[in-house]
């Protein structure tokens, strides 16, 4: 018997058996999960499967950029500090106005890194290279990288590309780092070649790469598939990166998960207060004072409240007196 995956021979069933053929991996189209350590020196590391660390090994004057609040931990011959330059393009493209700095002031020290929001780490080497990103993408970069802005003075993908009409620009020649959620994967788009991509899963991708919008489909395609009405069109040459789980996503999710709480319990307190809260009338008696939670000196007079005493109340079987107390 053949392996599994295996082609059978023709002789063995009288025909090629479908599933027995090797499958195609996606792998030949050159989209891959992106493996970030491959693509790195030696002197960065990441580590962690989600809310990644990056972990920087520093010589001599060497100085990282990071968003504030960033930094885990670091040797104590860096210094820290903070760098308000280009202080418009940062704050256009959603980033933070100052960053922080840790420069190293001694050869063999450490920095340890992560982003702020729920992401992952995804190294992006410039090497004198211009690439578009989702705004508020740059959590932190080694050597000369620059934060800027891009303005999309096109209507239609400005408003329907899922980008908005500011995108955030990173270039220079050192390494940049910005954050993802999810499964981050990447591609290289050949010349003329053709991506369509949700509009929430773009994170980054290079100035060579022409960016454009495309429909999902027909009218109940647009309403009822959930992919909106239009996807994301990008044609290469030029690098992509990828995200399966976006912020934005999250945040929905998140809210849609405390508003359900909320209405929840909004429901349970009906119940409980016999739809007294939709102006229905209150619950009906239990019988027992205590289980209901209701004070006995409320309603009582006066003086019996300063004594601290509530009157006594008549047993549900026993007759009421009349005025002489027969």
């Amino acid at each position: 018997m053949a392996a599994v995956g295996e082609v059978l021979a023709v002789a063995d069933y009288g025909y090629e058996p479908v599933y027995a053929a090797t499958a195609a991996s996606v792998k030949a189209f050159g989209i891959d999960e992106l493996d970030p350590t491959a693509r790195l020196p030696d002197k960065f590391e990441i580590f962690g499967t989600d809310m990644q660390v990056l972990r920087v090994f520093m010589d001599a004057g060497d100085k990282i950029i990071a968003e504030p609040g960033a930094m885990i931990y670091m040797s104590e011959a860096v210094l820290a500090g903070c760098d308000s330059s280009d202080c418009c393009g940062r704050c256009m493209s959603c980033s933070p106005c100052c960053m922080a700095t840790y420069e190293a002031e001694t050869s063999g020290t450490y920095v340890g890194l992560t982003p702020v929001r729920p992401a992952k780490v995804v190294p992006v080497p410039l090497h004198g290279r211009r690439f578009l990103a989702k705004d508020r993408a740059f959590f932190a970069s080694l050597g000369q990288v620059e934060i800027n802005f891009d303005v999309d003075t096109n209507p239609l993908t400005c408003c329907c590309g899922g980008q908005g009409l500011v995108r955030q620009v990173l270039k220079g020649d050192g390494m940049a780092f910005i954050g993802a959620m999810g499964v981050i994967t990447h591609k290289v788009l050949a010349p003329g070649e053709t991506l369509l991509i949700d509009t929430n899963s773009l994170v980054s991708w290079e100035d060579t790469v022409e960016f454009d919008v495309k429909t999902t489909g027909g009218f109940c395609t647009c309403c009822c598939a959930g992919e909106g009405l239009f996807n994301t069109k990008l044609t290469g040459p030029g690098e992509v990166y990828m995200q399966s789980y976006s912020h934005g996503k999250f945040k929905n999710y998140a809210i849609d998960w405390y508003l359900g709480q909320r209405a929840s319990g909004g429901l349970q307190r009906v119940a409980n207060n016999g739809g007294a809260a939709l102006g229905g009338g209150p619950a009906a008696a239990e019988g027992v004072v205590g289980a209901l939670e209701i004070d006995p000196l409320d309603d009582a007079p006066s003086e019996f409240r300063r004594r601290g005493a509530a009157p006594t109340v008549a047993p549900a079987d026993v007759a009421p007196m009349d005025r002489k107390g027969r």
